[in-house]
C-alpha cells in the first residue's frame, strides 16, 4: 500500500518526526504559495499542514484542501494566526515550537474530524454530532459521557467520589464586550489553568470535562486514593481560591487587565457514594446537580457582599476616572478623551460588573451621577483645554430629575455616549430630552454600533455626531472580510450624514491599520495608549503606538 501523504510549506524538523511516528506516511514540501496548487493536483495527499501567515495565501489552501476533503492542520505564531485559523475551521491547530508527538497527534486528531465528501449529508451530520458528544476541540477536554465512562471503574472500586462544579461567570459578559474569538481564547486559557492546576494539586485520580461542547462551566471527578479520606468543605474552599488566583493570573497575562476584572469563579461540591442498587449514571448526575446548586448558592452569598461594597463606594465617593485617549487616525493627534469609571475598591474595578450590581439593587442613577461627577472634574485642569471629554450615559439616565442640560459649565466640550444597556422603547420621547442637550451645546455618539440594542436604528433615530464601532467588531478584523465591509459601510454612512465613525477597542498594529485604511476617522485603545487617571502633559497632543501590542 502506498504512502499517504502529509502537503506542507513548513521545514520544521518536529514534522519529519512526527510523521516517523504515523504509521506509512511521509512528508511533501511545497513552496507556500504553490501550496494550494500542490494540494489539488497531489495524489496520495491526505492532510494539509500549513504555517502561511498571509491570508490570502492561508485562505488559498483551507478552500483547497476544503475542495478535496482533506484535513487542514495550521501552525499559529501568534494569537492573530489562531483567529484566523478558527476563522477558516481549520480542523487542528499548534503553536510552536512544538514536539513530534503533539504535532502526530493533531494530524491524527484532525484525520478523526474529517469525513471524505463522498459520504451522505446525513453520514458527515452524525459523524459531527458524536465528535461532538465525545470532545470539545476547543478547550481540548472530554464531554461528561465520556468521562464517566472512563471513571466507572475507579468509582466502583473506591466506592466514592467528590464532584466539583466550576462555575465561571461573566463569561457570556467578555463575549458580549470583546467578542466570541476573545471569549474562545480566554476559554482555552482557563482550561489550560485548570488542568495544570489540578496536575500540581493532587497525585489522586482527577479528571475535569464539560458538560457539554464549547461550555464554559467544568466539571471535576475526584476519586479519593485508597486509605485517603475525601476533601473536606474547608479543604475545597481553600483550594477553590487558589484555582481562583491562578486562573485570574493567566488571564490577566494573556489577555490584560480589563478582561481579568470580569472574571470570578464559583466552586460547589458533592460527594456521591457508590450504590450498587442505583444506576451509577444517576447518581452521577444527582450528584452534579447538587454540586452547581451549591455554586449557585455561593455566588449568591457573593452578589450580597458586593450590593454592600458598592453602596460603600457610593457613601464614600470611592470611583475615580481613567482618562482614555481618543486619536485622529491620520495624524495620531488626541481629538478628546473618554472618561472610564473604575471603583477604588477591587471588587468594583470593572464598570461593567459595577453596572451590574448596581441595577440589580436599583442603584443605577445613585452610581451614574457618582461617574459623571468625577468624570466631569477632568474638565478643568487635566484635560487640554481644546479636547473633547466623551462622557458615558445611559438612557435611562435622562428620567433621573437630577440629569440636566445645566449640569455642564462648558456643554460645548461634553460628547454625551449613548450607552445602551436596555432598549430606547420610546425614541420621540427620548429626542425631546436630547434636543434639550443638544441646544445647550452638547454633542452626542453612539457607543457600541453593531452591538446588542445599539444598531442601526439607533443611528438612525439619535442622528449622532459620533459614531463609536463596538469592540467585538473592530477585534481580529484584519482577519475577517465581513466586519471589514460591515465597518466600510458604515464609515460611508458616516461621510454622508456629517458624523464622525470611532473604532474603539484597537489592540494590535494589524487591527489599526485595516482601520485606518477603511477610512476610520477616530481610534481608541490599547495599541495607542493604556488609560491614565491623569492625562499626562506628553499625551496631550499626540500619541505613540505601544511597542508591544497587546493580545
Amino acid at each position: 500500500m502506498s504512502d499517504s501523504i502529509l502537503v506542507t510549506d513548513l521545514d520544521d524538523p518536529a514534522i519529519d518526526e512526527a510523521i516517523r511516528l504515523l504509521e506509512s506516511w511521509r512528508v511533501e514540501r511545497v513552496g507556500g504559495a504553490q501550496l494550494a496548487e500542490a494540494v489539488g493536483t497531489m495524489t496520495g495527499a491526505r492532510a494539509v499542514l500549513t504555517g502561511a501567515e498571509a491570508p490570502d495565501l492561508l485562505r488559498a489552501a483551507a478552500e483547497a484542501a476544503r475542495r478535496c476533503g482533506y484535513p487542514l492542520i495550521v501552525e499559529c505564531r501568534d494569537e492573530t494566526g489562531r483567529r484566523r485559523a478558527i476563522e477558516l475551521r481549520a480542523e487542528e491547530w499548534y503553536q510552536p515550537p512544538a514536539s513530534a508527538e503533539e504535532i502526530a497527534g493533531r494530524i491524527h486528531s484532525a484525520l478523526s474530524r474529517r469525513v471524505p465528501p463522498a459520504q451522505s449529508a446525513v453520514d458527515r451530520a452524525e459523524h459531527v454530532e458524536h465528535e461532538h458528544m465525545l470532545h470539545d476541540s476547543l478547550s481540548g477536554l472530554p464531554t461528561l459521557p465520556v468521562m464517566l465512562e472512563r471513571s466507572r471503574q475507579l468509582i466502583k472500586e473506591r466506592g466514592e467520589l467528590v464532584v466539583l462544579y466550576f462555575n465561571f461567570v461573566r463569561y457570556s459578559k467578555i463575549e458580549e464586550i470583546y467578542g466570541w474569538e476573545k471569549l474562545d481564547a480566554v476559554l482555552e486559557t482557563t482550561a489550560a489553568a485548570v488542568r495544570d492546576f489540578l496536575d500540581d494539586a493532587s497525585d489522586e485520580p482527577t479528571r475535569v470535562m464539560v458538560s457539554f461542547t464549547n461550555d464554559d462551566d467544568y466539571i471535576v471527578f475526584h476519586v479519593p486514593a485508597q486509605g485517603m479520606k475525601a476533601a473536606t468543605d474547608a479543604e475545597v474552599t481553600e483550594m477553590s481560591s487558589r484555582l481562583e488566583r491562578m486562573v485570574a493570573a493567566r488571564i490577566e497575562s494573556s489577555h490584560g487587565e480589563d478582561v481579568a476584572a470580569l472574571f470570578d469563579i464559583y466552586v460547589g461540591h458533592a460527594h456521591v457514594y457508590y450504590n450498587p442498587k442505583v444506576r451509577l449514571e444517576r447518581l452521577i448526575y444527582r450528584g452534579i446537580r447538587e454540586a452547581a446548586n451549591a455554586a449557585r448558592s455561593v455566588e449568591e452569598r457573593e452578589r450580597a457582599r458586593r450590593v454592600a461594597d458598592l453602596r460603600t463606594s457610593l457613601r464614600e465617593r470611592s470611583v475615580y476616572v481613567d482618562y482614555h485617549p481618543i486619536v485622529v487616525t491620520d495624524t495620531m493627534e488626541i481629538f478628546g478623551y473618554e472618561a472610564l469609571a473604575r471603583g477604588q475598591m477591587r471588587s468594583m474595578r470593572s464598570p461593567e460588573v459595577m453596572f451590574d450590581v448596581a441595577d440589580q439593587a436599583d442603584l443605577v442613577w445613585e452610581l451614574s451621577r457618582l461617574c459623571r461627577s468625577r468624570a466631569l472634574e477632568g474638565l478643568d485642569g487635566r484635560l487640554g483645554k481644546d479636547k473633547l471629554l466623551f462622557v458615558n450615559v445611559d438612557p435611562h439616565d435622562f428620567d433621573d430629575p437630577a440629569f440636566n442640560e445645566k449640569e455642564v459649565s462648558e456643554p460645548g466640550r461634553v460628547v454625551i455616549e449613548i450607552t445602551e444597556r436596555t432598549a430606547i422603547k420610546d425614541y420621540p420621547k427620548f429626542r425631546e430630552r436630547l434636543r434639550a442637550f443638544r441646544d445647550a451645546g452638547f454633542r452626542f455618539a453612539v457607543d457600541d454600533a453593531g452591538s446588542g440594542y445599539a444598531g442601526l436604528g439607533s443611528i438612525a433615530n439619535l442622528e449622532p455626531d459620533f459614531i463609536k464601532l463596538d469592540i467585538s467588531l473592530i477585534n481580529a478584523i484584519d482577519t475577517n472580510f465581513i466586519k471589514q465591509n460591515l465597518v466600510e459601510t458604515m464609515v460611508r454612512f458616516a461621510n454622508d450624514h456629517g458624523a464622525k465613525v470611532i473604532a474603539e477597542g484597537v489592540e494590535r498594529a494589524e487591527e489599526f491599520n485595516t482601520v485606518r485604511d477603511l477610512g476610520v476617522h477616530l481610534v481608541q485603545g490599547f495599541y495607542l495608549h493604556r488609560p491614565s487617571a491623569t492625562a499626562p502633559k506628553e499625551d496631550r497632543d499626540a500619541v505613540t503606538p505601544r511597542k508591544t501590542a497587546k493580545t
